[in-house]
């Protein structure tokens, strides 16, 4: 259940999952039903696109603005999302891929990301990338109440970046989370090990490949899960040390490139980021310096840990207090603190 006693007071802490993202797509209802097919996904109700739930999260798809840039190929186009799976089940997920026709490659043993285990890449029609990963390990709750098809939390998301130090220190200040230091850990490649186990992981690139919302795409985002209680103070200090850009995340100056703006928060484009900007005057989108779009989720702990736990945006938050006060006066100064 979700409570906002002592909000204000509340401390910063740690990213611990990947709780959804979103994707753009050229045929969003083609987009839904490969999902089904291959992971065992089932639609669930959205004011746009497509969402779905896959085991205990959520994956999402907008229709694309423009053609899709070509993507650099199964394994190597990015971003790139993972899946936990059971590495008992590994023959299985690739007989399931093969029934489908989808493209992908074979097993692939790997610690160059930052753990040890076994991948199989893949691609959807749209040419977005997709791994199954089966850790040697896996964490607490990666696979708590999989999807129909053996499929569960999602294990990591790969992303670009121009500068790995920076995206360090972006995701240490911002997200309390480390680097995984080890030798296996590719040299192009900064791997960041959330609280739960999942991990964010950063490639190095000279140029991009066109698939974020900041170099265009239609709300490419990803959404991290914090504890409910971090989820305001989380806020506080991104809107403390970053630049507001309003409700246009690509607005740029005269000869000013979309690539180059800098790492800021923006309104969500959802109704309730909408409803949450007109209250509180701030947005709950952040990007980071290379073009990514991420915002937080209030995880409240199931049975005392965050191996499961309730997913809750800005629109909960807004809820919760309305129904606890019969307003939302009062709701900006809690937020803000």
């Amino acid at each position: 259940m979700l409570t906002l006693t002592n909000a204000a007071a509340q401390k910063t802490g740690a990213v611990y999952w990947i709780d959804h993202f979103v994707l753009n797509s050229e045929d969003v209802p083609r987009w839904a039903a490969f999902n089904t097919k291959v992971l065992g996904a089932y639609d669930l109700p959205a004011v746009r696109g497509i969402f779905q739930a896959v085991g205990p999260i959520l994956i999402g798809a907008f229709e694309a603005k423009a053609p899709l840039p070509p993507t650099a190929g199964i394994g190597k186009g990015l971003p790139r999302y993972g899946y936990f799976i059971d590495k008992a089940d590994i023959a299985a997920h690739v007989r399931r891929l093969d029934a489908n026709g989808v493209a992908h490659s074979g097993p692939v043993r790997t610690a160059a990301d930052g753990e040890a285990g076994t991948a199989i890449y893949w691609q959807d029609p749209d040419g977005n990338q997709f791994e199954f990963w089966a850790p040697d390990a896996l964490p607490a709750g990666a696979l708590a109440a999989p999807s129909s098809e053996g499929v569960g939390r999602i294990s990591h998301a790969v992303f670009e970046s121009r500068d790995l130090g920076r995206s360090a220190e972006f995701f240490k200040r911002y997200c309390e989370v480390e680097p995984v230091h080890d030798a296996d850990v590719a040299a192009d490649t900064l791997a960041l090990r959330l609280a739960g186990g999942a991990r964010l992981i950063y490639k190095k690139v000279e140029k991009f490949g066109g698939r974020t919302t900041g170099t265009g795409m239609s709300d490419v985002h990803t959404a991290l899960c914090v504890h409910q209680d971090s989820f305001f103070p989380n806020y506080r200090r991104l809107w403390a040390n970053l630049p507001a850009w309003g409700d246009d995340a690509l607005a740029c100056a005269p000869n000013q490139s979309m690539e180059s703006l800098p790492a800021r928060t923006v309104r969500h484009g959802s109704p309730e980021g909408r409803k949450f900007y007109s209250v509180v005057e701030k947005g709950d989108d952040f990007f980071d310096w290379d073009t990514n779009q991420f915002h937080f989720v209030g995880g409240t702990p199931k049975d005392g840990s965050m191996a499961a736990y309730e997913g809750h945006t800005v629109g909960a938050y807004l809820a919760a207090w309305e129904k606890e006060h019969g307003s939302l006066d009062g709701f900006r100064t809690m937020v803000t603190g």
